[in-house]
């Protein structure tokens, strides 16, 4: 089992209202594809959005020193749980 990795991934959805949000989400996974489609979960049902008005820009594998600390804490727990 591969280790957790955090990623950053950023983009924009469209609301009912047609107005457009940025975003930027850091996730924790072992691929890119699976933090795309953790960031379609989130979204999708905070803001009862369609994987469809959601726009994916960039995902990058983000460094944990530079992620905020509510976010480094989910990474370690990750980890001490994988194995």
């Amino acid at each position: 089992m591969a280790a957790p990795r955090l990623y950053l991934v950023s983009g924009s959805f469209k609301l009912k209202n047609g107005e457009t949000v940025k975003f930027k989400k850091y996730v924790t996974a072992t691929k890119p594809y699976e933090a795309v489609q953790k960031v379609f979960e989130l979204i999708g049902s905070n803001h009862k959005v369609k994987r469809g008005q959601i726009r994916i820009d960039r995902v990058e594998e983000a460094p944990i020193d530079e992620a905020p600390d509510e976010i480094k804490a989910l990474v370690y727990i990750d980890r001490i749980i994988a194995y």
